[in-house]
């Protein structure tokens, strides 16, 4: 199973290839994708996040007052990070 740095490797490569397209129906349809890829990586934390919770239930029982799930970056908090990165 692909992780969450595969699929925002995969983003950041179409991020890429956004800023080189030659005309605006290229560079919409790889910010497109782009998108897709970060939402998928934003899902792929959700779901180890999760599984994290999961175990540690199983791990403790008795911890009444467990915190919640880390905070999650999303595709959109991603993408503006790339933005940020790569001028």
């Amino acid at each position: 199973m692909s992780t969450s740095d595969d699929y925002s490797k995969l983003a950041e490569k179409c991020y890429r290839l956004a800023s080189e397209a030659k005309s605006e129906a290229d560079r919409i349809a790889c910010l497109e994708l782009a998108q897709g890829w970060l939402e998928m990586a934003s899902r792929q934390d959700e779901a180890a996040a999760e599984q994290i919770a999961e175990a540690e239930k199983v791990r403790e029982p008795e911890a009444s007052g467990t915190p919640g799930p880390q905070a999650r970056l999303g595709w959109l908090q991603r993408l503006l990070g790339f933005l940020r990165y790569n001028p």
